[in-house]
Protein backbone atom coordinates (compact mmCIF):
# COMPACT_ATOMS: atom_id res chain seq x y z
CA UNK A 1 0.00 0.00 0.00
CA UNK A 2 1.21 3.39 -0.85
CA UNK A 3 1.69 5.83 2.01
CA UNK A 4 3.03 9.39 2.26
CA UNK A 5 4.31 10.95 4.95
CA UNK A 6 5.82 14.18 6.34
CA UNK A 7 9.13 14.37 8.99
CA UNK A 8 11.14 16.69 10.20
CA UNK A 9 14.78 15.91 10.70
CA UNK A 10 16.15 18.37 13.56
CA UNK A 11 18.99 20.23 12.79
CA UNK A 12 18.94 20.38 9.10
CA UNK A 13 20.61 23.07 7.65
CA UNK A 14 22.66 22.00 5.11
CA UNK A 15 21.72 21.99 1.21
CA UNK A 16 24.37 19.62 0.73
CA UNK A 17 23.13 17.15 3.41
CA UNK A 18 19.77 17.65 2.49
CA UNK A 19 20.49 16.42 -0.91
CA UNK A 20 22.27 13.52 0.59
CA UNK A 21 19.46 12.65 2.58
CA UNK A 22 17.25 12.50 -0.35
CA UNK A 23 19.07 10.43 -2.65
CA UNK A 24 19.50 8.17 -0.29
CA UNK A 25 16.00 7.58 0.29
CA UNK A 26 15.41 8.13 -3.59
CA UNK A 27 17.31 4.49 -3.91
CA UNK A 28 15.56 2.32 -1.73
CA UNK A 29 13.73 0.05 -3.29
CA UNK A 30 9.59 0.75 -2.43
CA UNK A 31 10.68 4.51 -2.07
CA UNK A 32 8.44 6.12 -4.90
CA UNK A 33 9.45 10.24 -3.82
CA UNK A 34 11.52 11.57 -1.73
CA UNK A 35 11.98 15.49 -1.03
CA UNK A 36 13.81 17.29 1.21
CA UNK A 37 13.48 21.26 2.05
CA UNK A 38 16.41 22.41 4.39
CA UNK A 39 15.35 25.47 5.28
CA UNK A 40 12.48 24.25 7.47
CA UNK A 41 14.03 20.71 7.88
CA UNK A 42 10.84 18.69 6.37
CA UNK A 43 10.90 15.19 4.89
CA UNK A 44 8.21 13.67 2.32
CA UNK A 45 8.52 10.24 1.36
CA UNK A 46 5.84 8.45 -0.67
CA UNK A 47 6.48 4.58 -0.19
CA UNK A 48 5.30 1.55 -0.41
CA UNK A 49 4.93 -0.35 2.96
CA UNK A 50 5.22 -3.54 1.45
CA UNK A 51 8.40 -2.96 0.95
CA UNK A 52 10.17 -0.37 3.49
CA UNK A 53 9.09 0.34 6.57
CA UNK A 54 8.31 3.89 8.08
CA UNK A 55 10.79 2.73 10.52
CA UNK A 56 13.48 1.99 7.69
CA UNK A 57 13.55 5.52 6.18
CA UNK A 58 13.72 7.03 10.05
CA UNK A 59 16.84 5.00 10.02
CA UNK A 60 18.28 6.20 7.02
CA UNK A 61 17.65 9.68 8.25
CA UNK A 62 19.54 8.74 11.62
CA UNK A 63 22.34 7.23 9.58
CA UNK A 64 23.19 11.01 8.80
CA UNK A 65 22.98 12.06 12.27
CA UNK A 66 19.74 13.53 12.56
CA UNK A 67 16.73 13.25 14.89
CA UNK A 68 13.42 12.31 13.32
Amino acid sequence: MIKEVKLTAEGLSCPDCSKKIEQALAAQKGVEEAKVIFTTGSIKVKFDDEVITLDNIKKIIKDFGYSV
